[in-house]
């Protein structure tokens, strides 16, 4: 195979300029873009630091006891050193965005490598401190720029959308009404404290700092915290790990119809089956046979990515996933007493590394047979890894714990704790327990 001039000189093109931007600004890969979807946003600002706007934004932000982001530019820094110290003093973010401002693909290797090191010298020669955020201008990318980034582990970040302070017909009301339409929890938002042509309107800064007051409000009205990037509770951005959650979808809609779970309130989901372990007697005298009728519980995975999602504090997971079992035991009782398909359930069972305060909830926590429990582990860490923004971070500081055991409450210890005395238990609070921060009762042996 032979390729013109013409058609190697297009797949170098591909290679150094588009194909590295294309997975770093369209397929997000090795990049931050927005947060978790907690009750935060990051608000940035490109450009700077400018002599005349910038005091000006930093004057706005103290009255609102605001923080925020800072990118500025090397070049700029050096020559306004004081205002990047006042940046930092007030407990800003200072991220890079280069040395120059300059355009990666009209870039070389060398010549992108120092654009990128220059600008982070300039901060860390200020400051004391090296920027631990790099935003490339324009958000594009060429191949030694996207390398260079990932090799030196420093975090690229790009945004969720932009207030279009910078475009020629832009007025204040525009930008109000642009940043307040799109911003969500989690929004990571570009503002600009500096002109830079070609393409931006002079006036841009001004028109910016003349909405933002009014854009701060609304924001406190709506109980969005704007807060800097090292508090920002960034969402997973791995491309193998999104699509390994697609796949997982898929398996989790297909086995829950193939094993007819049904949905029990907003955590649990329910299938009748014949006991298949050792007979056992339960501390209430329950006794369980082989073939006898038992209810498998799993849990509804999509509520607890959601708590794992926007709950950061282990302790905080723990005590809402707690919270959630007690409040759905009640419905949990009210079907066992009276679905007909559930009648002769002599128990319910499931299988979870969150076993720990299941105790106190009136469940029987017991080992799982040495010849099912490690598979039943490795689902159960894989199943982590794709539901905790922690990944494979938090699963090696967990590694320990991460033990599943069976859980098991008898018919009529569960009708009795939470259908007739279910007032009672209302009143009762959850004790503080030790627990893991994300798993689930799933696929019950």
């Amino acid at each position: 195979m032979s390729f013109s001039i013409y058609e190697l000189f297009g797949l170098i093109i591909f290679i150094y300029i588009l194909l590295p931007t294309l997975l770093g600004r369209c397929l997000h890969l090795g990049v931050l873009w927005r947060g978790q979807r907690t009750p935060q946003v990051a608000l940035t600002f490109d450009d700077g630091p400018d002599p005349h706007f910038t005091p000006q934004l930093l004057r706005i932000l103290r009255e609102h006891n605001v923080q925020a982001s800072f990118f500025v530019v090397g070049e700029l820094a050096e020559r306004h050193p004081d205002l990047v110290r006042q940046i930092a003093a007030e407990g800003h973010t200072l991220g890079s965005h280069g040395y120059q401002h300059g355009f990666s693909w009209l870039q070389g290797p060398f010549s992108s490598i120092r654009e990128i090191s220059r600008g982070n010298q300039s901060i860390t020669k200020i400051t004391g401190n090296a920027p631990v955020f790099y935003r490339p201008s324009w958000g594009v990318f060429n191949f030694a720029s996207f390398l260079f980034l990932r090799f030196n582990k420093q975090k690229i970040l790009l945004w969720s959308f932009m207030s279009q302070d910078w475009a020629p017909r832009s007025t204040s009301k525009k930008i109000t009404s642009c940043v307040l339409k799109k911003i969500k929890p989690g929004s990571v938002v570009v503002f600009h404290d500096r002109c830079t042509k070609p393409g931006a309107a002079e006036d841009g800064p001004a028109k910016m700092l003349e909405a933002l007051p009014g854009i701060l409000e609304e924001l406190k009205n709506r109980e969005l915290k704007p807060v800097k990037l090292e508090e920002m509770a960034f969402q997973d951005t791995s491309m193998v790990k999104r699509a390994l959650r697609g796949l997982w979808q898929v398996w989790e809609y297909g086995f829950a119809k193939a094993a007819g779970l049904q949905p029990v309130g907003d955590l649990f989901r329910l299938t009748v089956r014949n006991y298949r372990g050792k007979m056992m007697q339960l501390p209430d005298g329950t006794l369980l046979n082989p073939g006898d009728k038992v209810g498998e519980l799993h849990l509804n995975n999509d509520l607890l990515q959601s708590i794992t999602s926007t709950t950061v504090s282990i302790e905080r997971v723990a005590v809402r996933v707690l919270r959630e079992t007690r409040r759905s035991l009640p419905q949990l009782a009210q079907k066992i007493s009276q679905d007909p398909a559930c009648q002769g359930i002599k128990a319910l069972i499931g299988v979870t590394m969150i076993h720990r305060g299941t105790a106190q909830l009136g469940f029987s926590v017991y080992d799982l047979s040495p010849g099912i429990r490690p598979v039943i582990a490795w689902y159960q860490r894989w199943l982590l890894f794709l539901l905790h923004p922690g990944g494979l971070t938090h699963l090696r500081k967990q590694w320990s714990k991460l033990v599943p055991k069976k859980v098991i409450i008898s018919r009529q210890e569960l009708i009795k704790r939470y259908l007739l005395e279910e007032a009672s238990i209302k009143e009762t609070p959850i004790l503080p327990v030790e627990v893991l921060p994300s798993g689930n009762w799933n696929h019950a042996s």
